[in-house]
């Protein structure tokens, strides 16, 4: 199965970390340097459960640079996305506006729905145990993360996964329910 996925937040917040770390992609490094528009990652992940199964995910991962001059990147960034990934941090300013932009376009426009989202609250100084628990009303159905590359590796590939299955289970489920709205229409339009 192949999945798009675009990770958003703030300038600043940790996105091409976190994405260079889920896609073994480089070495993690502390240097800043903004993402110009867009970076694609590609990569499969194994060991996905879902439905009691475990499955195989090819993974195209946007990292899109929080940076709004790259506005007008938004649609190619969005067209076709299964999941979106929204990354803030404690240094992020204003992230709650700015997240809630993100969503607005990324979600609320597509339709795709809160199961279909995650939030990472990248915490690399490890100041606090938990993401905090209520970003906004807007973020009240969208599992929260915190987590750190370095120390919680491991956990943060785990969170990952999770997310894939909830997307992928989704997906499976869309597709059985649309197969069934064509087996009732066939039998209404047989009789």
């Amino acid at each position: 199965m192949q999945l798009k996925l675009v990770i958003v937040g703030p300038l600043g917040a940790g996105k091409t970390t976190i994405s260079n770390f889920l896609a073994d992609a480089t070495e993690v490094t502390s240097e800043y340097r903004p993402t110009q528009g867009v970076r694609i990652l590609e990569f499969d992940v194994d060991g996905i459960s879902v439905r009691n199964r475990n499955v195989k995910a090819d993974i195209e991962l946007w990292d899109c640079s929080g940076d709004h001059q790259f506005e007008n990147c938004w649609p190619a960034m969005r067209k076709d996305i299964h999941g979106v990934i929204f990354v803030y941090n404690s240094k992020s300013r204003e992230y709650t506006r700015e997240l809630e932009q993100f969503y607005d376009y990324f979600v609320n426009q597509t339709r795709l729905g809160a199961k279909s989202c995650v939030v990472f609250y990248f915490d690399p100084d490890q100041n606090s145990l938990d993401a905090p628990k209520k970003i906004s009303a807007t973020f009240a159905r969208v599992s929260q993360v915190s987590c750190n590359v370095e120390e919680g590796g491991n956990k943060l590939k785990t969170d990952f996964q999770a997310f894939l299955g909830t997307l992928i289970s989704n997906m499976q489920e869309y597709t059985d329910q649309e197969e069934n709205n064509i087996m009732k229409d066939n039998i209404l339009f047989a009789k």
